[in-house]
């Protein structure tokens, strides 16, 4: 596998986070043209998936906890299963990143504390995270 120095993380890749949305086909639509452009330029893609509550409507592999249609891990990318706000708790996300060489992350996501909670803990891990992350209210 080559390494990469960059990443491109999908923290609101999941069906609950992304259908329904008011702006749901704007909006996957510029994610996708975002998640073309990294897999052009040789970036890993990186798509977290959030465990959910057993009994809530996106529990842990219900239909709402699988990936938006739109998105999929292709080989070689990254699928993490976390736990809210940070996607580098109780995961391998930093070792897969370490493994492929990746020095810089650019985040995506509507969730503001899990955007803020993953960038924080990246940096703290020496990673760049390279502009604003993408937060849609």
């Amino acid at each position: 596998m080559s390494s990469t120095s960059q990443a491109l993380v999908l923290l609101s890749a999941q069906r609950s986070q992304l259908e329904g949305r008011a702006d749901e086909r704007e909006l996957t639509l510029g994610w996708n043209r975002q998640v073309s452009r990294a897999r052009e330029a040789g970036h890993l893609l990186v798509f977290v998936q959030w465990d959910g509550e057993a009994g809530t409507d996106h529990a842990t592999f219900s239909r709402a906890w699988t990936l938006y249609p739109d998105f999929h891990a292709e080989e070689g990318e990254v699928l993490v299963r976390a736990v809210h706000p940070d996607a580098f708790a109780g995961t391998d996300l930093d070792a897969e990143l370490r493994a492929r060489g990746v020095r810089g992350l650019e985040l995506l996501g509507l969730d503001e504390e899990a955007l803020e909670h993953t960038a924080a803990r990246a940096r703290d891990l020496g990673y760049a995270v390279s502009g604003a992350p993408a937060v849609v209210a």
